[in-house]
């Protein structure tokens, strides 16, 4: 049997390329076609410079006919964009879609791609809307609790994140030489994730969220994420024993006995938590590189479930550390 045909739309950008450098290192997939609003005709290896060497690919316009050939497509579109996109995708026969954006992730018919939490469905699914990167690694604090509806009162969560994860246009408030050497707190208490993370307690825990209070702090580093969420719990509740219990079958998420470190999960697939207990209070940290397992690797996953194979297939890679 050949192996599945994926296409990527949006490979210059960081998720898009991220999306292509796992794909073409993947053992069981071929990349047969990657899409940009720009750079059609040049060469993949000269639009994005780490995959030179990697592939022979060229850079294509949008064409729905020739997508419609391909087995599966990522779309790697700025939020907005992917709203119109997919539908067309869909039209022409696309069978498989993923979405990295936030367009589809309450979309009826669209399946939510936590892949620790939703694997069953995503597997069966032919529409995917891959988790935003602050919402997966504040999930992944979150959802042990949300099952074992072990939550007694309003969460509060501190999260920082690199440049990358506002994508390749630099704002003000976003451009790195605006963040370098310098820390901030942004959109407190308002951030869009919010209500997606409440979104996922709730499905998990089958009642209403608590409120939920995320501070997001704008780091001067260029990808990764370090969340830290304070949960209320009964002051008999084993915080981390619950945590270890649920995540004892996910192969990319590993527990650390101090702080998770962003620099150990750049450029990979991991998520690393660690958990810490004061009575009635548990501290749940995650990180996550805001690329990897907040976007691109992510997504890969969700691809790896469509096809039946282990959801890590192609995503055991170790990161590079001094």
């Amino acid at each position: 049997m050949s192996a599945p045909r994926v296409g990527v739309i949006g490979c210059t950008g960081y998720a898009g390329s991220e999306c292509a450098r796992w794909l073409l290192t993947h053992p069981n997939v071929e990349l047969a076609m990657v899409v940009a609003r720009n750079r059609a005709g040049m060469p993949l290896g000269k639009a994005v410079p780490a995959l030179d060497g990697l592939t022979a690919l060229n850079v294509e316009e949008l064409d729905y006919e020739r997508l419609s050939h391909l087995d599966a497509v990522l779309l790697a579109m700025p939020h907005g964009v992917a709203k119109d996109l997919a539908p067309s995708l869909l039209a022409a026969g696309v069978p498989r879609v993923l979405d990295l954006s936030a367009d589809h992730r309450y979309a009826d018919g669209w399946t939510y791609g936590l892949v620790d939490w939703n694997a069953d469905a995503i597997g069966t699914s032919t529409r995917i809307a891959v988790p935003g990167c602050f919402a997966t690694a504040i999930e992944l604090c979150l959802a042990p609790f949300a099952a074992a509806r072990a939550i007694r009162g309003p969460i509060a969560v501190q999260a920082t994140t690199g440049s990358t994860g506002a994508g390749v246009a630099p704002s003000a408030g976003t451009h790195h030489p605006e963040r370098f050497a310098n820390l901030r707190a942004y959109k407190v208490l308002s951030h869009q994730h919010i209500a997606e993370i409440r979104s996922t307690v709730e499905l998990l825990s089958g009642e209403a969220s608590p409120p939920i209070r995320f501070v997001p702090h704008s780091g001067p580093f260029d990808r990764g994420i370090l969340a830290t969420c304070f949960i209320p719990v009964d002051a008999d509740t084993n915080a981390a024993a619950l945590v270890r219990a649920a995540y004892e079958g996910s192969p990319l998420v590993r527990m650390r006995d101090e702080s998770p470190e962003v620099r150990h999960v750049r450029g990979t697939a991991f998520a690393d938590l660690a958990v810490h207990q004061d009575g009635d209070c548990a501290v749940v940290m995650c990180s996550i590189d805001n690329l990897g397992k907040g976007a691109a690797s992510q997504a890969v996953q969700c691809l790896n479930l469509l096809f039946g194979w282990p959801h890590e297939t192609g995503l055991k890679v170790p990161g590079c550390t001094p």
